[in-house]
């Protein structure tokens, strides 16, 4: 498990190689595995978005400018996973939180699976700004947007292989005994 921890990175450049259901559905249990506040598994909907007409208008609502290399915020990435939480979530935070553990979680079996990923916002605000957008996304009525992953195979592998070195240093720690 460490190693796939310390080999997790975010993914910037995909290429064209289609995901399989397969993949994804081994990501979206993963994604059920997640620890939710109060076991509140309702408070939160999902939506594997394959259709690139549908990704490119994300990218445009949220402009190139909000991510690397002139591509847009989902890297064209083939996949784009949306997580939305209740309205009621987002005041308390809850939705945020619980979306973290999900995508984390998705993103470590994303990395198993010989896939990258990445954990992103870019989109997030432009999406909560179009409402009108929603439903053909998946977005129940009472839910928003409040996360994103894009997934798809990495166009440089060793992004999936090279290790992070072993080190407790990167944060600072205090220990209260």
């Amino acid at each position: 498990m460490m190693q796939v921890i310390r080999t997790r990175k975010t993914c910037r450049e995909f290429t064209d190689e289609p995901v399989t259901k397969e993949q994804i559905q081994t990501i979206l249990e993963a994604a059920n595995a997640a620890p939710i506040g109060m076991h509140d598994y309702e408070a939160i909907e999902i939506s594997v978005i394959t259709d690139r007409a549908k990704i490119d208008r994300i990218d445009a609502l949220a402009g190139a400018n909000a991510g690397r290399m002139g591509t847009g915020p989902t890297y064209k990435a083939p996949v784009l996973i949306l997580l939305s939480g209740e309205e009621s979530g987002i005041e308390r935070g809850t939705a945020y939180c619980n979306a973290a553990g999900i995508i984390e979680n998705m993103a470590l079996a994303a990395t198993d699976l010989g896939l990258g990923s990445g954990y992103i916002l870019g989109v997030i605000k432009a999406l909560q700004s179009h409402p009108e957008l929603f439903a053909e996304l998946g977005v129940d009525d009472g839910y928003v947007p409040v996360s994103a992953m894009t997934l798809g195979h990495a166009a440089d592998t060793s992004l999936l292989t090279e290790e992070r070195e072993p080190t407790t240093s990167n944060f600072v720690t205090r220990f209260i005994e």
